[in-house]
């Protein structure tokens, strides 16, 4: 991709903070996102914002209703589409000059491989499923990509409470608790970055079939995925 005058024009406020050097460093990165939603929907977003230029979607899911109270991508208007559908086309709209690769799959332990490209400059890992979350973080450690992994924002209040660290020295969130014992059974106790809330949780817990289902606030998903960005954008940059 050449970057022509519109992409200037169009990211013009972040190149008076950064420079245009680190604008077109992130012009020429390649992000890659596993999830789209809460967290993701509001991570994608902001790095399409900041004028990286080529992203790497995965999401298996649509969008449902119940998604409306915290994903950036639903809306009345998009219940029903796929959300790597709807985050293309709101990135394009966004940034035309980006590039967006999409993939419509549910991330398991037995494809998660295949399915990371092998020229990414950074990741975000915005998944939930424990099974999955392990692998995605094990595999990326394993090809030495630099990555952030978000934690769990359901049942969570407090958006002062947000911290960026080593997954070995959260504190509180039941996600991350289950992901230090799950890393630490396979020979993992830290050494990759991490997006968590340090509070103690509050709320019910219902279970559905074999799921759960826990209650969320329509800011703490996006104050997790916006800050899982700026790690990203900072460290594209070199800060």
């Amino acid at each position: 991709m050449n970057i022509n005058q519109n992409y200037y024009e169009r990211f013009s406020r972040t190149s008076l903070l950064i420079g245009k050097e680190n604008l077109e460093k992130l012009f020429t990165a390649r992000v890659f996102i596993a999830g789209l939603g809460g967290v993701g929907s509001y991570a994608f977003e902001a790095l399409v914002r900041a004028g990286v230029g080529t992203v790497h979607i995965i999401d298996f899911d649509t969008v449902e209703i119940s998604n409306c109270n915290r994903q950036l991508l639903a809306l009345g208007s998009t219940i029903g589409i796929p959300k790597v559908d709807v985050a293309e086309k709101r990135a394009k709209d966004i940034n035309p000059d980006g590039m967006i690769n999409k993939n419509k799959i549910r991330i398991t332990p037995d494809n998660v491989h295949g399915l990371i490209p092998h020229d990414i400059d950074f990741a975000v890992d915005a998944i939930d499923d424990v099974d999955a979350k392990t692998s995605l973080i094990t595999t990326l450690l394993g090809r030495h990509i630099p990555f952030i992994s978000c934690m769990g924002a359901a049942n969570a209040c407090n958006p002062e409470s947000l911290r960026v660290s080593d997954i070995s020295k959260t504190q509180y969130c039941p996600l991350a608790r289950t992901m230090r014992k799950r890393l630490k059974n396979i020979g993992i106790a830290g050494g990759f970055m991490c997006v968590y809330f340090h509070e103690e949780r509050t709320g019910s817990t219902t279970n559905v079939s074999t799921n759960n289902t826990r209650g969320s606030l329509s800011y703490m998903p996006g104050i997790m995925g916006l800050a899982a960005a700026g790690y990203a954008i900072n460290f594209l940059i070199g800060r």
